[in-house]
């Protein structure tokens, strides 16, 4: 925002644009106005998993914002993306106008859905490593459960499975 009113900088990131990088201090949060952008995981040998995408509506970046906390995951650009920036600046700003207890409010829904992502994206990597028969076995089985149940039994259940399956292909293989 410019000093003089409310107006908020649009850019435009080209695809393939790392604008968030994982560890790395954040000092703005970013609406995806048009086009689409990928949080992305990075393994350690150098591969990257494509958690989620988000496309014209998403706020990236706001838990820095409000937590002061360093992204776990990349945000990439997957196409040309306007996205409107705010900075730490603007965004304090506009909170010194919000009541408290509203702010309180923000701050503990925000660390209850931190949480919820984090098992999220846990479970996204952690199925990057398994094998297609044993996630469409698991989805299976847990067809029906409410969504709660079906996170745990999916984070229980899939390693056995897993495990099962690829030594079923070892023995078939030797």
């Amino acid at each position: 925002m410019n000093k003089s009113s409310d107006v908020l900088e649009r850019t435009v990131l080209h695809p393939g644009k790392f604008f968030l990088k994982a560890g790395e201090e954040n000092m703005r949060a970013y609406i995806v106005q048009a086009g689409e952008v990928a949080s992305v995981h990075h393994t350690e040998d150098g591969n990257a998993i494509t958690v989620e995408k988000f496309g014209p509506g998403t706020i990236i970046g706001e838990r820095g914002l409000l937590l002061d906390d360093v992204p776990t995951l990349s945000y990439e650009a997957t196409q040309s993306t306007t996205v409107i920036v705010i900075t730490r600046q603007d965004f304090e700003k506009q909170m010194k106008k919000v009541p408290k207890v509203v702010r309180t409010v923000l701050d503990h829904a925000l660390k209850k859905i931190q949480g919820y992502e984090t098992k999220d994206s846990e479970l996204t990597i952690n199925q990057f490593d398994v094998d297609e028969l044993a996630v469409l076995l698991v989805s299976n089985l847990v067809k029906g459960l409410s969504d709660d149940k079906k996170a745990i039994y999916q984070e229980t259940i899939t390693p056995h499975i897993n495990g099962l399956i690829k030594a079923i292909k070892e023995l078939k293989g030797s």
